[in-house]
């Protein structure tokens, strides 16, 4: 099993507040921006993770 696989199944087990968490924590060290802290940011990033998650659908690299 592939590590994005690994990391897709472990999204879809995981707490919305898990993800959340995760999201908060990528924008804080990805985005040094303004957006940082935006949660409009923070939600799309949870929405990539729940897309990434979903067997077969999405896009994976």
């Amino acid at each position: 099993m592939s590590y994005s696989n690994k990391i897709a199944e472990m999204l879809a087990k995981a707490s919305e507040d898990d993800k959340v968490e995760l999201a908060h924590f990528v924008a804080n060290h990805v985005e040094k921006g303004s957006h940082a802290h935006d949660s409009a940011f923070v939600r799309q990033i949870v929405a990539a993770f729940d897309m990434f998650a979903k067997p077969g659908k999405g896009e994976r690299f």
